[in-house]
Protein backbone atom coordinates (compact mmCIF):
# COMPACT_ATOMS: atom_id res chain seq x y z
CA UNK A 1 0.00 0.00 0.00
CA UNK A 2 1.34 3.42 -0.95
CA UNK A 3 2.08 5.82 1.88
CA UNK A 4 3.55 9.28 2.01
CA UNK A 5 7.15 9.33 3.13
CA UNK A 6 9.08 12.45 4.08
CA UNK A 7 12.67 12.89 2.93
CA UNK A 8 15.00 13.26 5.91
CA UNK A 9 18.33 13.59 4.11
CA UNK A 10 19.77 13.61 0.59
CA UNK A 11 23.54 13.21 0.33
CA UNK A 12 25.84 12.77 -2.67
CA UNK A 13 28.38 10.01 -2.10
CA UNK A 14 30.37 10.57 -5.29
CA UNK A 15 30.01 10.10 -9.04
CA UNK A 16 26.39 11.24 -8.77
CA UNK A 17 25.49 8.49 -6.29
CA UNK A 18 22.74 9.67 -3.95
CA UNK A 19 21.92 8.41 -0.47
CA UNK A 20 18.40 9.30 0.64
CA UNK A 21 16.64 8.49 3.91
CA UNK A 22 12.86 8.64 4.22
CA UNK A 23 10.70 8.68 7.33
CA UNK A 24 7.58 6.58 6.84
CA UNK A 25 6.17 6.62 10.37
CA UNK A 26 6.13 2.84 9.99
CA UNK A 27 8.11 0.70 7.51
CA UNK A 28 6.96 -2.73 6.37
CA UNK A 29 10.37 -4.31 5.81
CA UNK A 30 11.02 -7.71 7.36
CA UNK A 31 14.23 -8.83 5.59
CA UNK A 32 17.26 -7.19 4.03
CA UNK A 33 17.03 -7.57 0.28
CA UNK A 34 13.41 -6.49 0.03
CA UNK A 35 12.78 -3.42 -2.10
CA UNK A 36 10.64 -0.28 -2.17
CA UNK A 37 8.67 1.52 -4.87
CA UNK A 38 9.07 5.28 -4.82
CA UNK A 39 7.10 7.83 -6.81
CA UNK A 40 7.86 11.54 -7.11
CA UNK A 41 6.67 14.05 -9.66
CA UNK A 42 4.24 11.52 -11.07
CA UNK A 43 6.91 8.98 -12.04
CA UNK A 44 8.62 6.26 -10.07
CA UNK A 45 10.01 2.77 -9.89
CA UNK A 46 11.58 0.08 -7.68
CA UNK A 47 14.74 0.71 -5.63
CA UNK A 48 17.12 -1.46 -3.64
CA UNK A 49 16.98 -0.72 0.08
CA UNK A 50 20.30 -0.04 1.75
CA UNK A 51 19.11 -0.21 5.36
CA UNK A 52 15.95 0.20 7.40
CA UNK A 53 14.41 0.27 10.85
CA UNK A 54 10.82 0.35 12.02
CA UNK A 55 10.28 3.96 10.91
CA UNK A 56 12.91 4.90 8.34
CA UNK A 57 14.71 3.42 5.36
CA UNK A 58 17.64 4.42 3.18
CA UNK A 59 18.28 3.97 -0.52
CA UNK A 60 21.56 4.49 -2.38
CA UNK A 61 21.35 4.82 -6.15
CA UNK A 62 23.01 6.35 -9.22
CA UNK A 63 21.22 9.08 -11.15
CA UNK A 64 20.94 7.47 -14.57
CA UNK A 65 17.53 8.38 -16.01
CA UNK A 66 14.57 10.73 -15.69
CA UNK A 67 13.02 8.77 -12.82
CA UNK A 68 16.17 8.86 -10.70
CA UNK A 69 16.77 12.52 -11.63
CA UNK A 70 13.37 13.53 -10.29
CA UNK A 71 13.85 11.54 -7.09
CA UNK A 72 17.36 12.89 -6.53
CA UNK A 73 16.11 16.46 -6.93
CA UNK A 74 13.98 16.24 -3.77
CA UNK A 75 15.04 18.31 -0.76
CA UNK A 76 14.71 17.32 2.91
CA UNK A 77 11.14 17.88 4.03
CA UNK A 78 9.64 17.06 0.64
CA UNK A 79 7.50 13.96 0.18
CA UNK A 80 7.20 10.93 -2.08
CA UNK A 81 4.63 8.17 -2.46
CA UNK A 82 6.27 4.98 -1.22
CA UNK A 83 5.48 1.30 -0.83
CA UNK A 84 7.85 -0.55 1.51
CA UNK A 85 8.50 -4.20 2.32
CA UNK A 86 8.11 -5.52 -1.23
CA UNK A 87 9.42 -8.87 -2.43
CA UNK A 88 11.34 -11.55 -0.59
CA UNK A 89 14.78 -10.76 0.78
CA UNK A 90 17.60 -12.79 2.30
CA UNK A 91 16.49 -15.60 4.59
CA UNK A 92 18.74 -15.03 7.60
CA UNK A 93 17.85 -18.42 9.10
CA UNK A 94 19.53 -20.20 6.18
CA UNK A 95 22.84 -18.38 6.60
CA UNK A 96 25.49 -20.45 8.45
CA UNK A 97 27.82 -19.12 11.14
CA UNK A 98 30.41 -18.09 8.54
CA UNK A 99 29.38 -16.41 5.30
CA UNK A 100 31.01 -14.55 2.41
CA UNK A 101 29.14 -11.50 1.13
CA UNK A 102 29.91 -10.56 -2.48
CA UNK A 103 28.72 -7.51 -4.41
CA UNK A 104 29.78 -5.27 -7.27
CA UNK A 105 28.80 -1.62 -7.56
CA UNK A 106 25.31 -2.58 -8.77
CA UNK A 107 24.50 -4.54 -5.62
CA UNK A 108 26.59 -2.95 -2.89
CA UNK A 109 23.83 -0.82 -1.25
CA UNK A 110 21.68 -3.69 -0.01
CA UNK A 111 24.68 -5.45 1.52
CA UNK A 112 24.79 -2.94 4.38
CA UNK A 113 21.45 -3.91 5.88
CA UNK A 114 22.34 -7.58 5.44
CA UNK A 115 25.70 -7.22 7.19
CA UNK A 116 24.15 -5.42 10.16
CA UNK A 117 21.56 -8.12 10.73
CA UNK A 118 23.98 -11.01 10.30
CA UNK A 119 26.38 -9.49 12.83
CA UNK A 120 23.57 -9.07 15.35
CA UNK A 121 22.99 -12.83 14.99
CA UNK A 122 26.63 -13.57 15.72
CA UNK A 123 27.61 -14.53 12.16
CA UNK A 124 31.19 -14.12 10.95
CA UNK A 125 31.16 -12.12 7.72
CA UNK A 126 33.79 -11.76 5.02
CA UNK A 127 33.06 -9.04 2.47
CA UNK A 128 34.19 -8.78 -1.15
CA UNK A 129 33.27 -5.56 -2.96
CA UNK A 130 33.91 -4.59 -6.55
CA UNK A 131 33.85 -1.24 -8.35
CA UNK A 132 34.67 -0.07 -11.89
CA UNK A 133 37.57 2.09 -10.66
CA UNK A 134 39.07 3.70 -7.57
CA UNK A 135 37.13 6.88 -8.32
CA UNK A 136 33.84 4.95 -8.21
CA UNK A 137 34.28 3.61 -4.67
CA UNK A 138 31.38 4.53 -2.40
CA UNK A 139 30.02 3.34 0.96
CA UNK A 140 33.28 1.61 1.84
CA UNK A 141 33.58 3.45 5.15
CA UNK A 142 30.14 2.15 6.15
CA UNK A 143 31.42 -1.42 5.86
CA UNK A 144 34.88 -0.91 7.39
CA UNK A 145 33.16 0.26 10.57
CA UNK A 146 31.43 -3.13 10.81
CA UNK A 147 33.56 -5.84 9.19
CA UNK A 148 37.25 -6.55 9.69
CA UNK A 149 37.75 -8.82 6.69
CA UNK A 150 37.06 -6.82 3.52
CA UNK A 151 38.60 -7.14 0.07
CA UNK A 152 38.07 -4.45 -2.56
CA UNK A 153 38.73 -4.96 -6.27
CA UNK A 154 38.29 -2.72 -9.30
CA UNK A 155 37.78 -3.68 -12.92
CA UNK A 156 40.64 -1.41 -14.03
CA UNK A 157 43.00 -2.25 -11.16
CA UNK A 158 43.28 1.37 -10.05
CA UNK A 159 42.80 0.46 -6.38
CA UNK A 160 45.26 -2.42 -6.34
CA UNK A 161 43.78 -5.78 -7.30
CA UNK A 162 42.15 -5.93 -10.72
CA UNK A 163 39.05 -7.91 -11.56
CA UNK A 164 35.49 -8.71 -10.59
CA UNK A 165 34.42 -9.74 -7.07
CA UNK A 166 33.72 -13.20 -8.49
CA UNK A 167 37.40 -13.49 -9.46
CA UNK A 168 38.43 -13.18 -5.81
CA UNK A 169 36.36 -16.15 -4.64
CA UNK A 170 38.28 -19.41 -4.62
CA UNK A 171 36.16 -21.57 -2.36
CA UNK A 172 33.25 -20.24 -0.34
CA UNK A 173 30.84 -22.79 1.14
CA UNK A 174 28.06 -20.21 1.51
CA UNK A 175 27.65 -16.86 -0.22
CA UNK A 176 25.13 -14.04 -0.13
CA UNK A 177 25.52 -11.93 -3.26
CA UNK A 178 24.06 -9.00 -5.15
CA UNK A 179 25.12 -7.31 -8.34
CA UNK A 180 25.27 -7.41 -12.10
CA UNK A 181 24.12 -10.49 -13.96
CA UNK A 182 27.59 -11.20 -15.37
CA UNK A 183 29.17 -11.17 -11.92
CA UNK A 184 26.45 -13.32 -10.38
CA UNK A 185 26.66 -15.90 -13.17
CA UNK A 186 30.42 -16.21 -12.74
CA UNK A 187 30.08 -16.44 -8.98
CA UNK A 188 27.32 -19.07 -9.06
CA UNK A 189 29.63 -21.46 -10.87
CA UNK A 190 32.23 -21.21 -8.08
CA UNK A 191 30.27 -21.54 -4.83
CA UNK A 192 28.50 -24.42 -3.15
CA UNK A 193 25.42 -22.75 -1.69
CA UNK A 194 24.00 -19.31 -1.26
CA UNK A 195 21.36 -16.68 -1.82
CA UNK A 196 21.65 -14.36 -4.81
CA UNK A 197 19.79 -11.07 -5.23
CA UNK A 198 18.75 -10.13 -8.75
CA UNK A 199 17.59 -6.68 -7.69
CA UNK A 200 20.50 -4.93 -9.36
CA UNK A 201 19.67 -6.63 -12.64
CA UNK A 202 15.89 -6.78 -12.71
CA UNK A 203 14.92 -3.70 -10.71
CA UNK A 204 17.27 -1.56 -12.75
CA UNK A 205 15.75 -2.72 -16.02
CA UNK A 206 12.07 -2.16 -15.35
CA UNK A 207 9.60 0.20 -13.71
CA UNK A 208 7.09 -2.67 -13.66
CA UNK A 209 8.92 -5.27 -11.57
CA UNK A 210 5.70 -7.20 -11.00
CA UNK A 211 5.72 -8.14 -14.69
CA UNK A 212 9.19 -9.67 -14.65
CA UNK A 213 9.68 -13.44 -14.58
CA UNK A 214 12.72 -15.70 -14.41
CA UNK A 215 13.14 -19.32 -15.39
CA UNK A 216 14.08 -21.65 -12.52
CA UNK A 217 14.28 -25.35 -11.76
CA UNK A 218 10.86 -24.89 -10.17
CA UNK A 219 9.38 -23.38 -13.31
CA UNK A 220 8.71 -19.82 -14.42
CA UNK A 221 8.55 -17.58 -11.34
CA UNK A 222 7.19 -14.06 -10.96
CA UNK A 223 9.95 -11.99 -9.39
CA UNK A 224 7.61 -9.96 -7.21
CA UNK A 225 6.22 -13.18 -5.70
CA UNK A 226 9.49 -15.01 -5.05
CA UNK A 227 12.34 -12.52 -5.40
CA UNK A 228 14.42 -10.54 -5.84
CA UNK A 229 16.51 -12.88 -3.65
CA UNK A 230 16.63 -16.53 -4.71
CA UNK A 231 18.50 -19.63 -3.64
CA UNK A 232 21.44 -19.84 -6.02
CA UNK A 233 20.74 -23.38 -7.20
CA UNK A 234 17.24 -22.81 -8.57
CA UNK A 235 18.18 -20.04 -11.02
CA UNK A 236 18.64 -21.09 -14.65
CA UNK A 237 21.37 -18.57 -15.41
CA UNK A 238 21.52 -19.17 -19.16
CA UNK A 239 17.83 -18.26 -19.48
CA UNK A 240 17.99 -14.86 -17.78
CA UNK A 241 17.86 -12.12 -20.40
Amino acid sequence: MKKTGKLVSNDILGRNIHRMTFDMGKCEFKQPGQYANLEAGGIGGPYQVCDFDSNRFTIVFPVIDKVSEVLASLSPGEEALITTGLGNGFDLYKVPDEVTLVADDVGIPEMLGLVRRLLVRGKKCKLILGYPSKDDIYMLDSFTNLVNEIEVVTLDGSNGRQGSPADVVRHAPYVCASGSLTMLRDLAAKVDEGQFSLSGTILAESTSYEERFIETTLGRINCSDAGPVFNKDIILWDKII
